[in-house]
């Protein structure tokens, strides 16, 4: 898939970048971005949407049983999952506070340092993702930011790969937990793993409780959805430096509160489907 995004660029873009791939490296020119966002779109698709249907295909003999979107899902459950999403994002931030404090012993001072490059790099390649001039470019982020990592993501990591690991180990838990590492490990942020490792967890409890994909791949697209909102009608910083070197008590309370309101929404779920994991 990532060939044909090249070769869709070679004669769609009509830009050469077998020739010149340092024009994939000028954040600066706008163009640039926009064939970024497009390897990504295709990268996304390929290695997330395809692979999910493809073994679902070869290996089961239901596509939808396989994958888990058979099982209906009430209203009620949706709304929870959301609020879940919402209400655990101070929660997040204060992970990302913690994860932005871990530093490597100093024989290991060149990775972190190639780890911190890395991570600035993301943050300004994200930053520039998620700026959009026009409505346009808006409801374009949200198809490309929110809407196919969410179902991409979550088929693959939910639905594949959580299957998998669980089956192996004839654990529930064991199969959420070592799927939500390869998430975040995936993404190599090294400095958002632990929030993002802890969204993983949460919809994969999400799925094991409801036996819905719809209700994680919901919750996803909220949890996306609402960077590229505020990226839009705030400014892309505010989602990229939402880290900051210190966390005030007032933050703490907001993460303990929104940690309540979440694992109270998660034991309403729980509750209401009377699944025990």
């Amino acid at each position: 898939m990532y060939l044909l995004g090249i070769l869709a660029v070679q004669f769609g873009f009509k830009v050469n970048i077998i020739q010149h791939p340092e024009i994939l490296q000028d954040f600066q020119n706008p163009d640039s971005v926009k064939l970024l966002k497009f390897l990504q779109l295709i990268q996304s698709v390929g290695l997330f949407v395809i692979p999910p249907f493809a073994v679902a295909f070869f290996v089961y003999r239901s596509i939808k049983e396989f994958l888990r979107f058979t099982h209906k899902t009430s209203l009620y459950i949706l709304l929870l999952s959301i609020i879940i999403v919402l209400a655990f994002i101070p929660f997040s931030n204060f992970l990302s506070f913690i994860n932005n404090q871990l530093r490597l012993p100093g024989w290991l001072s060149k990775i972190e340092e190639w780890m911190l490059t890395s991570e600035a790099n993301a943050n300004e390649l994200t930053r520039l993702f998620l700026k959009a001039d026009g409505l346009g470019g808006f409801i374009y982020n949200i198809f490309l930011i929110a809407l196919v990592p969410a179902i991409g993501e979550e088929l693959l990591f939910r639905g594949v790969f959580q299957r998998l690991f669980t089956e192996w180990f004839r654990n529930i838990h064991w199969g959420i937990w070592i799927s939500a590492i390869l998430f975040s490990t995936i993404h190599f942020q090294f400095f958002g793993f632990l929030p993002r490792l802890f969204l993983g967890v949460i919809f994969g409890y999400l799925l094991e409780l409801t036996s819905s994909m719809w209700v994680p791949i919901v919750a996803h697209f909220v949890n996306n959805l609402t960077g590229v909102v505020l990226a839009f009608f705030i400014s892309p910083d505010t989602v990229i430096n939402k880290v900051h070197q210190q966390f005030t008590l007032l933050e703490l309370i907001y993460a303990v509160l929104g940690a309540i309101v979440g694992s109270l929404c998660l034991w309403l779920i729980a509750r209401k489907t009377n699944r025990v994991l």
